[in-house]
Protein backbone atom coordinates (compact mmCIF):
# COMPACT_ATOMS: atom_id res chain seq x y z
CA UNK A 1 0.00 0.00 0.00
CA UNK A 2 2.86 2.40 0.77
CA UNK A 3 3.98 1.82 -2.37
CA UNK A 4 0.73 2.59 -4.06
CA UNK A 5 0.59 5.37 -2.04
CA UNK A 6 3.59 6.82 -3.10
CA UNK A 7 3.19 6.41 -6.69
CA UNK A 8 0.14 8.16 -6.69
CA UNK A 9 1.95 10.57 -4.75
CA UNK A 10 4.79 11.38 -7.38
CA UNK A 11 2.33 11.54 -9.97
CA UNK A 12 0.91 14.16 -8.48
CA UNK A 13 3.89 15.69 -7.61
CA UNK A 14 4.41 16.08 -11.39
CA UNK A 15 1.36 17.58 -11.98
CA UNK A 16 1.67 20.04 -9.80
CA UNK A 17 5.42 20.81 -10.91
CA UNK A 18 4.32 21.01 -14.48
CA UNK A 19 1.33 23.72 -13.20
CA UNK A 20 3.56 25.42 -11.86
CA UNK A 21 5.98 25.62 -14.57
CA UNK A 22 3.53 26.56 -16.85
CA UNK A 23 1.70 29.28 -14.98
CA UNK A 24 5.17 30.77 -14.15
CA UNK A 25 5.51 30.39 -18.21
CA UNK A 26 4.06 33.93 -19.55
CA UNK A 27 5.98 34.43 -22.08
CA UNK A 28 6.38 32.21 -24.73
CA UNK A 29 10.20 30.84 -25.05
CA UNK A 30 12.32 31.97 -27.51
CA UNK A 31 13.11 30.40 -30.73
CA UNK A 32 16.26 28.37 -30.92
CA UNK A 33 16.99 30.59 -34.64
CA UNK A 34 16.07 33.87 -34.98
CA UNK A 35 12.96 34.42 -37.49
CA UNK A 36 13.27 36.68 -39.61
CA UNK A 37 10.24 36.76 -41.44
CA UNK A 38 7.28 38.65 -39.86
CA UNK A 39 4.79 36.99 -41.96
CA UNK A 40 4.89 33.74 -40.16
CA UNK A 41 5.50 35.07 -36.69
CA UNK A 42 2.18 33.38 -34.48
CA UNK A 43 0.37 35.89 -32.79
CA UNK A 44 0.25 34.61 -29.28
CA UNK A 45 -2.97 36.21 -27.55
CA UNK A 46 -2.90 36.07 -23.70
CA UNK A 47 -6.43 34.02 -24.68
CA UNK A 48 -3.93 31.19 -26.23
CA UNK A 49 -1.62 31.23 -23.17
CA UNK A 50 -4.53 30.85 -20.79
CA UNK A 51 -5.75 27.99 -23.12
CA UNK A 52 -2.14 26.36 -23.04
CA UNK A 53 -1.82 26.34 -20.01
CA UNK A 54 -5.37 24.55 -18.97
CA UNK A 55 -4.64 22.00 -21.53
CA UNK A 56 -1.31 20.85 -19.70
CA UNK A 57 -3.02 21.15 -16.29
CA UNK A 58 -5.85 18.90 -17.45
CA UNK A 59 -3.37 16.32 -18.47
CA UNK A 60 -1.10 16.08 -15.34
CA UNK A 61 -4.06 16.82 -13.22
CA UNK A 62 -6.37 14.44 -15.06
CA UNK A 63 -3.95 11.55 -15.25
CA UNK A 64 -3.64 12.00 -10.91
CA UNK A 65 -7.37 12.19 -10.88
CA UNK A 66 -7.87 9.09 -13.17
CA UNK A 67 -5.43 7.21 -11.20
CA UNK A 68 -6.95 8.04 -7.52
CA UNK A 69 -10.33 6.94 -9.29
CA UNK A 70 -9.35 3.54 -9.32
CA UNK A 71 -7.27 3.29 -6.20
CA UNK A 72 -11.15 4.53 -4.93
CA UNK A 73 -12.70 1.53 -6.53
CA UNK A 74 -10.49 -0.92 -5.36
CA UNK A 75 -9.82 0.17 -1.41
CA UNK A 76 -13.57 0.89 -1.18
CA UNK A 77 -13.96 -2.72 -1.97
CA UNK A 78 -16.56 -1.15 -4.88
CA UNK A 79 -14.58 -3.72 -7.07
CA UNK A 80 -15.77 -6.55 -5.24
CA UNK A 81 -19.06 -5.75 -4.81
CA UNK A 82 -19.01 -5.38 -9.26
CA UNK A 83 -17.65 -8.83 -9.23
CA UNK A 84 -20.36 -10.06 -6.92
CA UNK A 85 -23.09 -8.51 -8.89
CA UNK A 86 -21.79 -9.69 -12.30
CA UNK A 87 -21.22 -13.42 -11.26
CA UNK A 88 -24.89 -13.83 -10.17
CA UNK A 89 -25.65 -12.50 -13.61
CA UNK A 90 -23.99 -14.71 -15.46
CA UNK A 91 -21.70 -18.00 -14.51
CA UNK A 92 -19.27 -18.23 -17.01
CA UNK A 93 -15.93 -16.77 -16.52
CA UNK A 94 -15.39 -14.61 -19.90
CA UNK A 95 -19.16 -13.37 -19.85
CA UNK A 96 -18.82 -12.43 -15.86
CA UNK A 97 -15.36 -10.73 -16.83
CA UNK A 98 -17.29 -8.32 -19.49
CA UNK A 99 -20.31 -8.05 -17.50
CA UNK A 100 -18.01 -6.27 -14.01
CA UNK A 101 -15.69 -4.43 -17.25
CA UNK A 102 -18.87 -2.92 -18.57
CA UNK A 103 -20.38 -2.12 -15.23
CA UNK A 104 -16.47 -0.51 -14.01
CA UNK A 105 -16.60 1.42 -17.09
CA UNK A 106 -20.19 2.84 -16.50
CA UNK A 107 -18.78 3.77 -12.74
CA UNK A 108 -15.81 5.12 -13.75
CA UNK A 109 -17.59 7.54 -16.68
CA UNK A 110 -19.67 9.02 -14.07
CA UNK A 111 -16.61 9.69 -11.58
CA UNK A 112 -14.54 11.49 -14.56
CA UNK A 113 -17.52 12.85 -15.84
CA UNK A 114 -17.05 16.24 -14.63
CA UNK A 115 -13.60 16.37 -15.78
CA UNK A 116 -14.68 15.06 -19.13
CA UNK A 117 -17.06 17.51 -19.33
CA UNK A 118 -14.98 20.11 -18.54
CA UNK A 119 -12.17 19.43 -20.94
CA UNK A 120 -13.38 18.58 -23.83
CA UNK A 121 -16.75 20.13 -23.87
CA UNK A 122 -16.66 23.83 -21.55
CA UNK A 123 -13.00 24.55 -22.49
CA UNK A 124 -13.43 24.47 -26.40
CA UNK A 125 -16.36 26.23 -25.90
CA UNK A 126 -14.97 28.76 -23.80
CA UNK A 127 -12.23 29.70 -26.14
CA UNK A 128 -14.84 29.11 -29.26
CA UNK A 129 -13.00 25.94 -30.64
CA UNK A 130 -16.86 24.01 -30.92
CA UNK A 131 -20.00 24.99 -31.82
CA UNK A 132 -20.97 21.52 -30.90
CA UNK A 133 -24.16 21.26 -28.84
CA UNK A 134 -24.45 19.02 -25.25
CA UNK A 135 -26.75 16.81 -26.75
CA UNK A 136 -24.39 15.88 -29.47
CA UNK A 137 -21.40 16.33 -27.93
CA UNK A 138 -22.89 13.46 -25.21
CA UNK A 139 -23.81 11.21 -28.11
CA UNK A 140 -20.57 11.12 -28.55
CA UNK A 141 -19.21 10.19 -25.61
CA UNK A 142 -21.64 7.54 -25.41
CA UNK A 143 -20.96 5.78 -28.41
CA UNK A 144 -17.36 6.21 -27.35
CA UNK A 145 -18.22 4.77 -23.69
CA UNK A 146 -19.66 1.58 -26.02
CA UNK A 147 -17.06 1.02 -28.35
CA UNK A 148 -14.31 0.83 -25.45
CA UNK A 149 -17.15 -2.06 -23.16
CA UNK A 150 -17.24 -3.85 -26.47
CA UNK A 151 -14.02 -3.82 -27.35
CA UNK A 152 -11.61 -3.95 -23.92
CA UNK A 153 -14.18 -6.04 -22.29
CA UNK A 154 -13.27 -8.70 -24.72
CA UNK A 155 -9.81 -8.05 -25.01
CA UNK A 156 -10.09 -8.44 -20.90
CA UNK A 157 -12.15 -11.66 -20.29
CA UNK A 158 -9.44 -12.84 -22.65
CA UNK A 159 -6.65 -11.59 -20.59
CA UNK A 160 -8.07 -13.11 -17.52
CA UNK A 161 -8.13 -16.50 -19.08
CA UNK A 162 -4.54 -16.25 -20.21
CA UNK A 163 -3.48 -14.58 -16.58
CA UNK A 164 -5.78 -17.56 -14.75
CA UNK A 165 -4.16 -20.32 -17.44
CA UNK A 166 -0.24 -19.21 -17.46
CA UNK A 167 2.34 -18.47 -15.06
CA UNK A 168 4.47 -16.87 -16.56
CA UNK A 169 1.37 -15.22 -18.43
CA UNK A 170 3.38 -12.14 -19.51
CA UNK A 171 5.04 -14.21 -21.98
CA UNK A 172 1.49 -15.02 -23.95
CA UNK A 173 -0.10 -11.32 -22.72
CA UNK A 174 2.68 -9.95 -24.84
CA UNK A 175 2.03 -12.29 -27.99
CA UNK A 176 -1.20 -11.18 -28.22
CA UNK A 177 -0.84 -7.57 -27.74
CA UNK A 178 1.21 -7.53 -30.69
CA UNK A 179 -1.91 -8.41 -32.83
CA UNK A 180 -4.09 -5.97 -31.14
CA UNK A 181 -1.88 -2.88 -31.52
CA UNK A 182 -2.25 -4.02 -35.25
CA UNK A 183 -5.62 -3.91 -35.08
CA UNK A 184 -6.10 -0.49 -33.01
CA UNK A 185 -3.01 0.91 -35.60
CA UNK A 186 -4.15 -0.27 -38.64
CA UNK A 187 -7.96 -1.57 -39.48
CA UNK A 188 -9.60 0.56 -35.69
CA UNK A 189 -9.64 3.47 -37.47
CA UNK A 190 -11.17 2.67 -40.79
CA UNK A 191 -13.74 0.95 -38.67
CA UNK A 192 -14.75 3.15 -35.85
CA UNK A 193 -14.00 6.82 -37.01
CA UNK A 194 -17.22 6.18 -38.99
CA UNK A 195 -19.44 5.74 -35.89
CA UNK A 196 -18.40 9.30 -34.87
CA UNK A 197 -18.78 11.38 -38.42
CA UNK A 198 -19.03 11.32 -42.08
CA UNK A 199 -16.47 10.45 -44.45
CA UNK A 200 -16.77 11.08 -48.44
CA UNK A 201 -14.61 11.72 -51.31
CA UNK A 202 -13.08 14.83 -51.48
CA UNK A 203 -15.44 17.00 -53.50
CA UNK A 204 -12.91 19.76 -54.98
CA UNK A 205 -11.78 18.11 -57.94
CA UNK A 206 -8.91 20.20 -58.63
CA UNK A 207 -7.56 19.37 -55.25
CA UNK A 208 -8.30 15.87 -55.28
CA UNK A 209 -5.95 15.50 -58.53
CA UNK A 210 -3.85 17.45 -57.03
CA UNK A 211 -3.56 15.28 -53.88
CA UNK A 212 -3.27 12.04 -56.12
CA UNK A 213 0.02 13.37 -58.47
CA UNK A 214 1.48 14.01 -54.95
CA UNK A 215 0.62 10.97 -53.50
CA UNK A 216 1.87 9.34 -57.11
CA UNK A 217 4.95 11.21 -56.48
CA UNK A 218 5.70 10.32 -52.98
CA UNK A 219 5.40 6.38 -53.74
CA UNK A 220 1.81 5.87 -52.91
CA UNK A 221 -0.54 4.17 -55.36
CA UNK A 222 -4.02 3.73 -55.30
CA UNK A 223 -4.89 6.35 -52.82
CA UNK A 224 -8.43 7.46 -52.10
CA UNK A 225 -9.13 10.94 -50.88
CA UNK A 226 -11.38 11.62 -48.07
CA UNK A 227 -12.93 14.48 -46.32
CA UNK A 228 -14.86 14.25 -43.12
CA UNK A 229 -17.32 16.42 -41.31
CA UNK A 230 -15.19 17.46 -38.19
CA UNK A 231 -16.71 20.80 -38.31
CA UNK A 232 -19.68 19.26 -36.28
CA UNK A 233 -17.23 18.52 -33.42
CA UNK A 234 -13.85 21.23 -33.78
CA UNK A 235 -13.53 24.36 -35.44
CA UNK A 236 -9.69 23.29 -35.42
CA UNK A 237 -7.96 21.56 -38.40
CA UNK A 238 -6.40 18.48 -38.94
CA UNK A 239 -5.25 15.63 -42.13
CA UNK A 240 -3.93 12.34 -42.37
CA UNK A 241 -2.98 9.27 -44.18
CA UNK A 242 -4.42 6.02 -42.88
CA UNK A 243 -4.58 2.23 -43.33
CA UNK A 244 -2.64 -0.24 -45.62
CA UNK A 245 -3.06 -1.40 -49.01
CA UNK A 246 -7.02 -1.85 -49.91
CA UNK A 247 -7.62 0.29 -46.78
CA UNK A 248 -5.06 3.22 -47.58
CA UNK A 249 -6.65 6.78 -47.64
CA UNK A 250 -6.29 10.15 -47.43
CA UNK A 251 -8.20 12.13 -44.74
CA UNK A 252 -8.70 15.72 -44.80
CA UNK A 253 -10.99 17.45 -42.11
CA UNK A 254 -13.46 20.10 -43.56
CA UNK A 255 -12.11 22.44 -41.30
CA UNK A 256 -9.05 22.62 -42.87
CA UNK A 257 -10.29 22.50 -46.24
CA UNK A 258 -12.17 25.75 -45.75
CA UNK A 259 -9.28 28.29 -43.97
CA UNK A 260 -6.29 26.89 -45.47
CA UNK A 261 -5.29 27.53 -49.76
CA UNK A 262 -4.82 24.67 -52.14
CA UNK A 263 -0.36 24.86 -51.45
CA UNK A 264 -0.69 24.76 -47.96
CA UNK A 265 -2.96 21.74 -47.66
CA UNK A 266 -0.37 20.06 -50.30
CA UNK A 267 2.22 20.98 -47.74
CA UNK A 268 0.45 19.86 -44.97
CA UNK A 269 -0.18 16.57 -46.62
CA UNK A 270 3.30 15.81 -48.01
CA UNK A 271 3.87 15.56 -44.14
CA UNK A 272 1.28 12.55 -43.20
CA UNK A 273 2.49 10.72 -46.52
CA UNK A 274 6.05 11.15 -44.80
CA UNK A 275 4.81 9.34 -42.43
CA UNK A 276 3.10 6.29 -44.42
CA UNK A 277 6.35 6.22 -47.11
CA UNK A 278 8.88 5.88 -44.04
CA UNK A 279 6.59 2.97 -42.91
CA UNK A 280 6.60 5.43 -39.26
CA UNK A 281 3.36 3.02 -38.73
CA UNK A 282 5.26 -0.01 -38.75
CA UNK A 283 9.04 1.70 -37.00
CA UNK A 284 5.75 2.82 -34.25
CA UNK A 285 4.33 -0.78 -34.12
CA UNK A 286 8.01 -2.14 -33.54
CA UNK A 287 8.26 0.34 -30.43
CA UNK A 288 5.07 -0.66 -28.70
CA UNK A 289 5.85 -4.10 -29.29
CA UNK A 290 9.27 -3.48 -27.26
CA UNK A 291 7.67 -1.51 -24.65
CA UNK A 292 4.51 -4.09 -24.40
CA UNK A 293 7.54 -6.46 -23.62
CA UNK A 294 8.73 -4.42 -20.97
CA UNK A 295 5.41 -3.52 -19.44
CA UNK A 296 4.16 -7.09 -19.04
CA UNK A 297 7.52 -8.59 -17.67
CA UNK A 298 7.30 -5.90 -14.31
CA UNK A 299 3.62 -5.93 -14.98
CA UNK A 300 3.13 -9.15 -14.17
CA UNK A 301 5.73 -8.62 -10.68
CA UNK A 302 3.60 -5.52 -9.64
CA UNK A 303 0.56 -7.52 -10.00
CA UNK A 304 0.91 -10.46 -8.68
CA UNK A 305 2.61 -9.05 -5.39
CA UNK A 306 0.08 -6.21 -4.78
CA UNK A 307 -3.15 -8.77 -5.02
CA UNK A 308 -3.21 -9.33 -1.68
CA UNK A 309 -3.33 -5.64 -0.60
CA UNK A 310 -7.07 -5.34 -1.80
CA UNK A 311 -8.29 -9.10 -0.63
CA UNK A 312 -8.82 -9.80 -4.27
CA UNK A 313 -9.64 -14.06 -4.34
CA UNK A 314 -7.22 -15.14 -7.61
CA UNK A 315 -4.93 -13.21 -10.02
CA UNK A 316 -7.87 -13.89 -12.59
CA UNK A 317 -10.52 -12.41 -10.35
CA UNK A 318 -12.26 -9.90 -12.44
CA UNK A 319 -12.49 -7.64 -9.26
CA UNK A 320 -8.49 -7.51 -10.06
CA UNK A 321 -9.05 -5.70 -13.41
CA UNK A 322 -8.76 -1.94 -11.47
CA UNK A 323 -5.32 -2.96 -10.35
CA UNK A 324 -4.18 -3.81 -13.53
CA UNK A 325 -5.46 -0.36 -14.98
CA UNK A 326 -3.93 1.47 -12.48
CA UNK A 327 -0.14 -0.49 -13.31
CA UNK A 328 -0.77 0.39 -16.51
CA UNK A 329 -1.65 3.85 -16.28
CA UNK A 330 1.26 4.46 -13.91
CA UNK A 331 3.67 3.23 -16.53
CA UNK A 332 1.85 4.73 -19.38
CA UNK A 333 2.36 8.10 -17.26
CA UNK A 334 5.88 7.36 -16.70
CA UNK A 335 6.53 6.05 -20.09
CA UNK A 336 5.37 9.89 -21.96
CA UNK A 337 8.71 11.50 -21.92
CA UNK A 338 10.35 8.09 -24.11
CA UNK A 339 6.91 7.70 -25.74
CA UNK A 340 7.08 11.58 -26.52
CA UNK A 341 10.87 12.07 -28.01
CA UNK A 342 10.14 8.74 -29.93
CA UNK A 343 7.20 10.67 -31.58
CA UNK A 344 8.74 13.94 -32.23
CA UNK A 345 11.41 12.14 -33.60
CA UNK A 346 9.53 10.68 -36.57
CA UNK A 347 7.26 13.84 -36.60
CA UNK A 348 10.65 15.99 -37.51
CA UNK A 349 11.32 13.12 -40.34
CA UNK A 350 8.27 13.30 -41.91
CA UNK A 351 8.26 17.59 -42.00
CA UNK A 352 12.03 16.91 -43.91
CA UNK A 353 10.05 14.42 -45.93
CA UNK A 354 6.84 16.70 -46.53
CA UNK A 355 9.72 19.71 -47.67
CA UNK A 356 11.75 17.08 -49.86
CA UNK A 357 8.58 16.28 -51.57
CA UNK A 358 6.72 19.51 -52.22
CA UNK A 359 9.40 22.43 -51.77
CA UNK A 360 6.55 24.65 -50.69
CA UNK A 361 8.52 25.88 -47.67
CA UNK A 362 6.44 29.40 -47.40
CA UNK A 363 3.64 27.25 -47.45
CA UNK A 364 4.28 24.79 -44.78
CA UNK A 365 5.42 27.28 -42.50
CA UNK A 366 2.16 29.59 -43.25
CA UNK A 367 0.27 26.08 -42.64
CA UNK A 368 2.00 26.01 -39.22
CA UNK A 369 1.01 29.53 -38.27
CA UNK A 370 -2.62 28.86 -39.41
CA UNK A 371 -2.56 25.67 -36.93
CA UNK A 372 -1.18 26.96 -34.41
CA UNK A 373 -3.89 30.49 -34.32
CA UNK A 374 -6.58 28.44 -35.09
CA UNK A 375 -6.20 25.57 -31.98
CA UNK A 376 -5.14 28.90 -29.59
CA UNK A 377 -2.36 26.49 -28.67
CA UNK A 378 0.85 28.45 -27.79
CA UNK A 379 3.76 27.63 -29.92
CA UNK A 380 6.61 27.37 -27.02
CA UNK A 381 6.22 25.16 -24.24
CA UNK A 382 8.55 25.35 -21.16
CA UNK A 383 11.28 22.45 -21.88
CA UNK A 384 9.63 20.36 -19.04
CA UNK A 385 6.41 20.27 -21.12
CA UNK A 386 7.92 19.73 -24.51
CA UNK A 387 10.20 17.09 -23.11
CA UNK A 388 7.09 14.88 -21.19
CA UNK A 389 4.10 15.42 -23.38
CA UNK A 390 4.71 16.83 -26.95
CA UNK A 391 4.27 14.36 -29.44
CA UNK A 392 5.49 17.31 -32.19
CA UNK A 393 8.51 19.69 -32.15
CA UNK A 394 7.35 23.04 -30.96
CA UNK A 395 5.43 24.95 -33.53
CA UNK A 396 7.92 27.59 -34.13
CA UNK A 397 10.71 25.21 -34.41
CA UNK A 398 8.92 23.45 -36.89
CA UNK A 399 8.04 27.20 -38.78
CA UNK A 400 11.90 28.22 -38.99
CA UNK A 401 12.62 24.65 -39.97
CA UNK A 402 10.43 25.03 -42.95
CA UNK A 403 11.91 28.50 -43.87
CA UNK A 404 15.43 27.31 -44.16
CA UNK A 405 15.57 24.23 -45.16
CA UNK A 406 16.22 23.56 -48.66
CA UNK A 407 19.12 21.61 -49.96
CA UNK A 408 17.71 21.10 -53.58
CA UNK A 409 18.55 24.68 -54.10
CA UNK A 410 22.78 24.11 -52.95
CA UNK A 411 22.40 20.74 -55.35
CA UNK A 412 22.88 18.72 -52.77
CA UNK A 413 20.75 15.37 -52.38
CA UNK A 414 17.58 14.89 -49.88
CA UNK A 415 18.01 13.50 -46.56
CA UNK A 416 15.10 11.38 -46.81
CA UNK A 417 13.89 11.32 -49.97
CA UNK A 418 16.22 9.48 -51.71
CA UNK A 419 15.44 6.46 -49.22
CA UNK A 420 12.84 6.09 -51.74
CA UNK A 421 14.65 6.43 -54.87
Amino acid sequence: MKRLLLGLAVVGAVALIAVASTAATSAPREPERPQTDKRFAIKVTPEMKRHTNILYTLFFAGTAYSLAVLYVILRSGLSKKLRDIARRAVKWKPATTFVYFAMLSIVIGIFEFPLTLYGSFLVPHQFDLSDQTFASWLLDELKALGLNIVVIGIIAAIGLLIIGHFKQWWLPLWLGSIPLMLFLIVIAPIVFDPVFNKFEPLKDPVLKRELLDEAARAGIEGSRVYQVDKSKQTKTMNAYVTGVGPTNRIVIWDTLLKKMNHDEILAVMGHEMGHYVLNHIWKGLAEGVFISLIVCIVGQYVYERGLGRWGIEDKADPAALPWLLLIAGVFGFLLSPVVSGLSRHVEHEADVFGLELTHLNEADASAFVKLAEDSKFAPNPPKFIEWWLYSHPPTEDRIDFALHYNPWEQGKPNQLWRLKN
